[in-house]
This record gives C-alpha cells, structure tokens and sequence, in this order.
C-alpha cells in the first residue's frame, strides 16, 4: 500500500513531485556526466595510445609480436567482463530500451565497471565501434543507481534511466537538446512533459560539465557554404542514396550478427579473433579504426580523391559490420555518422566539381549526409537533424538535412526494413540465455499520449479494452489532471496515466501500445 501512495503522489502531489525530481535530475546531471565523461576521456586516451604504439611498431618483428599478444589478452578480458556482466556487451541502447521496457533488470554499479573497461579494452584493440551507444547505457545506469540511492517508486527509476540516458549523448557530442530529443524519439517513443522537463536540467547540468573538461568548440568545424536554390532537386537525388544505403547498412549489420551468433566456437576464441583481425587492419589500414575519429579528421584536413573516399568508405562499413558482430561493448552511433561523412564526401565530390560550385561546398553534403544517414539506420530524424546542427555549430543547413532526412528514412521504410536498435532489441529479447526475472512486486505509473489515429478516440474508457492488470488512474487534458469515471471520453492528445504491477509492466506496456497504435 506504502508503494501504491508513493506512486500516486506523482499525481497528485505534482508540483513537490516535479522539485523532488529536479533535484534528482541534477544528481543524474553530475554524476552521470562525470562517468560519460571518464569514459570519454579513457577512450581518447586509448586511441592515442594506440596511434602512438602504431607509429613506433613499423617493422620491428618483436614490437609487432608484443602487439598482437596484448590484443589476445584483451580479447581474453573482453570474453571474461561480457560473460561476468552479460548486460555489459553490445551497443547498450537496445539494453536500456529493453530496461525501460521492463524485460531486464540490469545491476547498474557491474554494468558501468564493465561497460567503461570492456569500452577501453576494445578502443586500444582498434576494433570499428563508437562511444555513444556504451554511454547512453552509462548514463542511464547512473541514472539508475541515483534512483536507487533515494529509494524512490518503480516509476521514478524508470524515469531517470531515461534521464541518464539523455545524459549519454549530451557528454558525448556536447549536444543536450539532441540527448532529450533521442531519449524521446528512440527510447521512450513518447512525449512526456515530465520527463522532458528533468531530462533538460540534467542534460544542461551534463553539457556544462563536459564543456567544462572538453571546451566549448563544436564537434565539426567544417566550412559552410550555401546549395543554390535551383539545385536543391539534388537533395531528393542524395536521399534516395542515402536511403537505399541506410537499407544496405542495416542488412549487412543484422546478418552479419546472426552469422556470428550461429558459429559453434567458444566466446573466448571469437574475441582473440576479431582482436588479432582488428590487430592487422590496424597495421595496414589504421584509417579505419577505432569508432572514425581518424577519417573524420582526414576530412576536416583535406577532401581525399574520390578513389580513397570511395575505398575508404567501403573498408570501414566492412570492418564495423565485422567488429559489431562480435558483441565486443561498443555502439554504432559514431560509425554511423563517420559512414554518413564519407557519403556526403563521396557525393559533393561528384556532383560539385559536375555543377562547377565550390570546392568547400562538399563540406555542406557531409553534413548533410551525416543527419541522412542517421535518419535511414536509426529511423530518428529528428534527433538526427538536430544533433548534426549541434554538432556543427550552425542551422543553415536545417531545410536541406530535413529534406535528405525524410527520403532517407521513407525508403528503407517502404523497403520493409527496421531501425537498427529495435532490430537488435528484437534479438536480445530472443537470446536464449535471458530468461524473464519475476521483481519484487512494485507499481509502475507509466503514461502515454493519444495519436492522432488511435482507433479509441471519443470511447469510454470502460469500453476500451485495456488489460485487466492495468488501471487508467489519471488524465492530463489542455495541462489539467482529471480523476477519470468509467465513462470518461477519451481525446486526441490526452495524456493518460496507468498503474500496473513492476512484474505486470512489460506486458501491459506492450499491450498499450498496440492498443493506441505505437
């Protein structure tokens, strides 16, 4: 009962809820910026060490063999940390939205110790991955062990994993307000103003932390120049590329993983593998790894022929699918965007010197590219045009990246193709070794927006069939809480609140959603 009243404050008691929360926020702020920062810093740490350790082995047979027993170690370590914290492997952002869900229950304190050395391990290993994806599930694990510390209601926990997870992108491309929009549009797949409002003050906590050890400078530097107006049919052009490459993308990665998870070799030979593999590409082609920092600098100097770009481009989606198809800890997220990059380069060195525009003009496709191609993979727009436009420092290519954005994601859309991360939140559900956990009994007050075609507007809520373990407990109408009857109506863009069981969540969420058409 004692659970039942703490969950229903939230309700009730909304303006003490909401200061509680913020306080709450801003500890997820701090302490979840810190740990995405550290992790931040280790891996540009281990890169570097990496660089360094390349440049002096050239040639020397004994250097050479030191190499490639330390990556055999790593691999080694990588095997032991991803079977001690089996929640530690992959991307992290299927795990998180699979933990919102309510299908894990992750140890938060085992995660981030393994997340960040596993994360380290696999920087100075060179393999093809990103930081993003390990430190949207480092946030929201900090989040987590935050919620936990005020032992607070199933809710609130649930609401600040997002929080963190916010967090995760905010430190990582210095980018707040493209950290709220992911956790919206990828995550949570839904507009809560609550959670809105605390993953801003956390996010802005975040941004000034990482600000405060990283600087102020914009991720990119590019130049910026101006497509003419008569040439914008271009954009349709690059979209439906971008598209279509999006779907290549997406195949190879999911394919990829499902023929590595078949092979009948023990998890700890797998690992040495791919770090002895990403040992040698490292040796002969170190552009291409790590999670990109590298290639994107190469732009950043100078545009490379059209040749290398094209090489370039085609070398580092093999080895990313490779790399991501071990399970090693590491996200897509970079990769993606570096992928998207040398699209774009690829493109504007084509179509600028074609039109005789300017050379610098290609940076513009870049940019461009980059918000398309995450919007052809992620199926996240929104996010993605506003984390390029973060990233860049500039909204003069907002009009142009919504445009590419839109075609990218409706042609892999039409082709029958899912996002990437609900794609692989499919498969870590389906994983034979995870089985559902019965939790202690707690309540769970989840909230979801009506839509526009919901199939139950103007219904009485007793004549909508919800589960029988849910109970519609409150509606928010034009910011008003009403205590709603059993002949309540329900309209377009009601927030409505439902309490159910922690055991119950996952289920009745899943049922919701269908109901309203999620």
């Amino acid at each position: 009962m004692k659970s039942l009243e703490k969950t229903l404050k939230s309700v009730s008691e909304n303006p003490k809820y909401i200061f509680k929360l913020t306080i709450q926020g801003v500890m997820v702020g701090i302490f979840a910026g810190l740990m995405v920062c550290l992790y931040r810093f280790l891996l540009a740490g281990s890169e570097s060490v990496l660089r360094d350790y390349l440049s002096i082995i050239n040639g020397n047979i004994g250097y050479i063999i030191l190499f490639f027993v330390a990556l055999a170690i790593m691999g080694l370590l990588v095997d032991w940390l991803t079977k001690w914290e089996a929640d530690s492997a992959g991307s992290g952002i299927p795990q998180v939205y699979a933990e919102v869900k309510g299908h894990m229950e992750a140890n938060w304190a085992k995660v981030l110790f393994s997340k960040i050395i596993a994360g380290v391990l696999t920087a100075l290993g060179g393999l093809s991955l990103g930081p993003e994806g390990p430190s949207v599930q480092i946030g929201g694990m900090a989040g987590k062990g935050i919620a936990k510390l005020f032992k607070g209601s199933k809710t609130d926990e649930l609401r600040l994993i997002l929080v963190g997870s916010a967090v995760g992108i905010t430190a990582a491309f210095n980018a707040p307000l493209a950290g709220v929009l992911f956790v919206l549009e990828e995550i949570n797949h839904g507009f809560d103003k609550t959670l809105v409002f605390i993953a801003l003050v956390s996010a802005i906590v975040s941004d000034f932390i990482s600000k405060a050890i990283f600087g102020q400078a914009t991720i990119l530097s590019f130049p910026v120049l101006d497509i003419p107006l008569e040439s914008y049919w271009i954009l349709m052009v690059l979209g439906v590329i971008i598209g279509l490459l999006g779907y290549v993308y997406n195949l190879g990665m999911i394919t990829s993983s499902d023929l590595v998870a078949g092979l009948k070799i023990p998890s700890w030979l797998k690992f040495v593998l791919v770090f002895m593999v990403s040992g040698v590409v490292a040796l002969m082609i170190p552009e291409i790894s790590d999670g990109g920092h590298f290639m994107m600098d190469m732009l950043d100097i100078a545009i490379p022929s059209l040749g290398v770009l094209v090489l370039l481009l085609v070398l580092k989606y093999l080895f990313s699918m490779f790399s991501f198809s071990s399970g090693a800890p590491g996200g897509i997220f970079l990769p993606i965007l570096v992928l998207g990059a040398y699209i774009g380069a690829v493109f504007g060195s084509i179509v600028v010197p074609t039109f005789g525009w300017q050379h610098d003009l290609i940076y513009r496709f870049i940019i461009i590219s980059m918000a398309g191609f995450f919007a052809a993979t992620v199926r996240s727009p929104i996010t993605g045009i506003v984390l390029l436009a973060e990233m860049s420092g500039s909204t003069e290519s907002l009009v142009a990246m919504v445009i590419v954005s839109l075609i990218a994601y409706v042609v892999p859309t039409l082709l029958g193709n899912e996002p990437i991360y609900e794609s692989l939140y499919d498969r870590l559900l389906l994983n034979k070794n995870r089985e559902y956990v019965k939790k202690p009994s707690k309540h769970v007050l989840s909230e979801y927006l009506v839509p526009l075609d919901c199939n139950y507007i103007n219904f009485k809520i007793k004549d909508i069939p919800f589960p029988k373990n849910a109970i519609v407990v409150s509606v928010i109408r034009n910011g008003k809480y009403i205590i709603p009857t059993e002949d309540f109506h329900i309209k377009y863009g009601d927030q409505i609140h439902i309490l159910t069981d922690s055991n119950d969540y996952p289920f009745v969420r899943q049922e919701i959603e269908e109901l309203f058409g999620e």
